[in-house]
């Protein structure tokens, strides 16, 4: 679940070979990133049970506002039911279209998030909008491999990024509501500083049973070619 803080973008557009690859090669600006951070945190949540993850991808810019790409990183969580799914690796495809109208920047696109255990897959829809730094995004489940259906899921986030001399500074808060997916809702939020390719984040995170709320700092390095 690429922290689309996971802003999350990247689909498989790269879902082509041979000649067809050296056609969109030729059509789109490729790019590839890698990383490595402390904590893989989605939404609040760790996804690698609070452990080392390191992750990559590649996004492929289309000029006309349309972009694509997939996104690879380490995972071990448990399901919603609370069972071990036994997921190692998990995957995301997707693929959106992105502009700006005068001052307003917009995002709007689709996300399919795959792991290496059964039963687990599932997509979103999402939508972002965003002004002098400030920028507000919409998640909405579309279904999964179980029994979830549309809207069963919806995660609501406002960022804000700024720099401070030398230092990148991002602030974030996220609302899942979640319950009808089989998770509890959730609220979490972060403060990261940057520089360069390295990031210090304090994450919060608060279910709303009041029963497990935890804070963390997550280091975290990343670079792209």
């Amino acid at each position: 679940m690429k922290q689309f803080t996971k802003t999350t973008r990247t689909l498989a557009a790269l879902l082509v070979s041979g000649t067809a690859l050296t056609g969109v090669a030729s059509a789109a600006d490729i790019s590839a990133n890698f990383g490595v951070t402390s904590d893989y945190i989605w939404r609040g949540m760790t996804q690698n049970a609070g452990t080392t993850s390191a992750s990559g991808g590649f996004d492929a810019d289309f000029g006309n506002g349309v972009y694509a790409g997939t996104w690879v990183g380490d995972v071990s969580f448990a399901g919603a039911d609370g069972s071990n799914t036994n997921a190692t690796q998990e995957t995301d495809f997707y693929a959106g279209y992105a502009g700006e109208a005068g001052s307003l920047s917009y995002d709007v696109g689709y996300i399919m998030y795959t792991y290496d255990a059964e039963d687990i897959n599932f997509d979103e829809i999402y939508v972002t909008v965003g002004m002098s730094g400030v920028s507000v995004s919409y998640y909405s489940l579309l279904g999964d491999d179980g029994d979830a259906d549309a809207g069963d899921a919806t995660y609501l986030s406002v960022d804000y990024e700024t720099e401070i001399g030398e230092l990148g500074l991002a602030l974030h808060y996220g609302a899942y509501d979640a319950e009808d997916w089989g998770l509890q809702d959730s609220t979490d939020m972060s403060v990261t500083l940057s520089k360069g390719d390295f990031s210090l984040a304090y994450v919060t995170t608060d279910d709303l049973t009041g029963d497990d709320d935890e804070d963390r700092m997550v280091v975290s390095w990343g670079a792209s070619f």
